[in-house]
This record gives structure tokens, sequence and C-alpha cells, in this order.
């Protein structure tokens, strides 16, 4: 990713504790042409942990939901890239879309497997908080399967509530307020 694209990305850039440098910038219609890809690079764990039932493979009805959250109205979907020079990585994303409550916006978080314990949840949870705030929002919150000890560790350190669904003990609710 040239300076310019990042320019034009207004592509924000973070280190992870081994140095590594990553940017984040909001997702792009040519993203979704390598989304199988990226999914690709997910295990069998991950993609049950992101999407709460064993999924296989990344069906069109997903692309085109992600498809439609770039022009809907209090949504953003981020990516986490590592520039290589000649090409990204796609190495996560976090997805944030309002919900019938208002003020309220649900988030989501991906990453893949080869990332996962560098640090990069951290960064995409704050930008979650970010997006949240830019939108407008209230409060957001996700939720996490209760295996997903990871996760849960890593939503705690950034101040997130941890709390379990009452309707679902296999769930846990992950929010936060946002203050201005």
């Amino acid at each position: 990713m040239n300076l310019r694209q990042r320019i034009a990305d207004r592509a924000r850039s973070a280190r992870l504790r081994d140095g590594t440098r990553v940017f984040l910038r909001p997702l792009r219609e040519t993203d979704l042409s390598h989304a199988q890809e990226y999914f690709a690079s997910l295990s069998e764990q991950s993609r049950y942990l992101r999407f709460m039932i064993p999924t296989p493979t990344l069906t069109a009805e997903t692309l085109a939901q992600a498809a439609k959250t770039l022009h809907e109205v209090g949504a953003a979907i981020t990516v986490a890239v590592v520039d290589h020079g000649d090409r990204e990585e796609l190495i996560g994303g976090a997805r944030v879309v309002p919900t019938d409550r208002r003020g309220i916006a649900e988030f989501a978080v991906s990453l893949a497997d080869a990332w996962q314990g560098r640090g990069i949840g951290a960064v995409l949870l704050r930008e979650v908080v970010r997006l949240g705030r830019a939108l407008g929002y209230h409060h957001v919150e996700g939720l996490v399967l209760t295996q997903n000890t990871r996760m849960l560790t890593v939503a705690r350190r950034a101040r997130f509530r941890v709390q379990p669904d009452h309707r679902d003990l296999s769930v846990t609710i992950v929010s936060r307020a946002l203050h201005p």
C-alpha cells in the first residue's frame, strides 16, 4: 500500500508488541474479491469462534452482507493489513453495525490464525471503540462464545464489560459504554 493510497484510505498504523507495523483502513469493495483467501487462512476453530456455528465456506450471502455494510448508514468495517511492499496481506477486521436499539451498535472481530496472540485483537477492539464513537453510538456490544477465553481476556483488558448471556450460557456479552 503506497503512501497515496494510505492517505486516500485515511489509514492509521499501529505497532504490535513485537514491533510489527500494521495498518487499519476501511474495507474496500475490491477487498471482497480476496475474502475467500482470508477465510481460508482461518482454522476451523477460528471460523467457529467467529460465526458461532460450523462454517466450512464463506457464503455468497455473507459476502453480500459485507458489501451492504459498506454502504449502510451507521456501519463500518475496518481491516488490518500488513504491507509487503508489492501487496497487502489482510490479517483481520472489525465490523460495527447498528442495532434496533437507539445508540447501540453491535461489533464483531475476526483475526487470521497466524496473527493471534500478537496484540492485534486489542488493536481491533480499540478500533471498535473509535468507530463506535465516530458513528455517534453511546454503547457497543458483541457476542463471544464463552469458550473463547482468549478473546474474553483481551476484552477485559480493553475495559469491556464481560457478562454471561442468561438466555444462552454458551455466549458471553462483551460491551462498553462509549464516553466522548
